[in-house]
């Protein structure tokens, strides 16, 4: 059996297979450094290979998303070309906006989109709560129903 001494383990055996592991003194701060630096590096290549699945995944996604905002701004210009004075204007300007947003979206990398993200929250953090509230808002409308 291990017993744990100050700074490390000594005379570790396994299960009664009669193999010593770690028979000897482990308390060295060069094996720590070790066993520290694999940890980190496995850690490192793990999330790397977990941030290039998920990367996969948005940059196949993006065409459908694109499709669906493309579809949503021809309803919004049918929808302005309807309207009249203040609501037509505001239309057009959604439909701006969207359209800017769609080919953003559709011309930019996962990586890029993910930065641009994350400048938008540093520098105006209230839209982008306000903008989680309505989700959430809405979540719970189509939830409860």
């Amino acid at each position: 059996m291990a017993t744990v001494t100050e700074g490390g383990i000594q005379g570790a055996s396994f299960g009664g297979t009669g193999s010593n592991i770690g028979a000897g003194d482990v308390s060295s701060q060069g094996s720590d450094t070790g066993f520290s630096a694999q940890g980190k590096e496995q850690v490192k290549r793990f999330t790397g290979a977990t941030r290039d699945r998920v990367y996969h995944q948005v940059d196949s996604r993006k065409d459908e998303l694109v499709k669906g905002l493309q579809g949503f701004i021809s309803t919004l210009e049918n929808a302005s070309q309807n309207a009249d004075g203040m609501s037509q204007q505001v239309l057009h300007g959604a439909v701006g906006y969207i359209r800017k947003f769609s080919d953003r979206i559709e011309n930019g990398t996962t990586e890029e989109l993910l930065q641009d993200a994350r400048q938008f929250v540093r520098e105006k953090p209230a839209p982008f709560f306000a903008g989680c509230v309505a989700l959430g808002f809405l979540a719970a409308r189509v939830l409860k129903e």
